[in-house]
């Protein structure tokens, strides 16, 4: 039914970490689809690009954006270039494991999803204990949403989210920022077709020591 898997990686300042992350995305269990990577850099100055431009692989495309004007712009400019029948964002710094993509892609092949997030808040699976003001500011977006669309959410401003490409194809996103979060749930949310999951993900948060 799917063929192919796209994952958008966005980033800025990933010099660190985003070779690794790269190789665990490669190297992931996808079952039978195509895999195709799509790496979007907003204009890094940390050699980020530098790494980048030494990637030869044909399952991988980078792209580099001449302004950083944020993460919603970052990910648009990546999923202009997707092709999968899934895609899926993952951020480049390595708190979110690509060992997760058969159970972000499971409601898919066995609920026909629409749409699927990792929540990093089920604690279902190992999460590492971050502090106290980020974990209020992400309840607390996460409750607003819940109330206004009358939904059940856990955890909005997952990195982890997974789409069919008519859904997120189709959807005009406005947002330039992290706003971009509450603004694709808002408008899913709002689509009473769209079949919307949830599964919980492991995080390794950088957080605040």
């Amino acid at each position: 039914m799917f063929k192919k898997l796209s994952v958008l990686i966005p980033i800025y300042n990933e010099k660190n970490t985003i070779m690794d992350c790269l190789k665990a995305v490669l190297e992931s269990d996808v079952g039978s689809m195509e895999l195709e990577v799509i790496i979007s850099d907003n204009n890094s100055n940390d050699g980020s690009k530098e790494i980048l431009s030494s990637i030869n692989d044909p399952r991988v495309k980078v792209l580099y954006r001449d302004t950083n004007n944020g993460k919603g712009a970052n990910i648009k400019n990546a999923l202009k270039e997707a092709n999968g029948d899934l895609i899926l964002f993952q951020d480049g710094d390595l708190e979110y494991s690509p060992k997760d993509y058969p159970v972000l892609i499971e409601p898919f092949l066995k609920f026909n999803a629409d749409v699927v997030y990792g929540s990093r808040l089920t604690r279902a699976k190992v999460t590492r204990i971050v502090g106290f003001p980020n974990y209020i500011g992400n309840i607390l977006l996460t409750f607003i949403m819940n109330m206004l669309f009358n939904k059940i959410f856990t955890d909005i401003a997952t990195g982890y989210k997974v789409f069919k490409r008519d859904v997120i194809k189709n959807m005009e996103i406005i947002s330039d920022g992290f706003e971009i979060e509450p603004e694709i749930t808002s408008k899913i949310s709002r689509n009473k077709k769209i079949r919307i999951f949830e599964v919980p993900i492991t995080i390794n948060s950088r957080g605040v020591d």
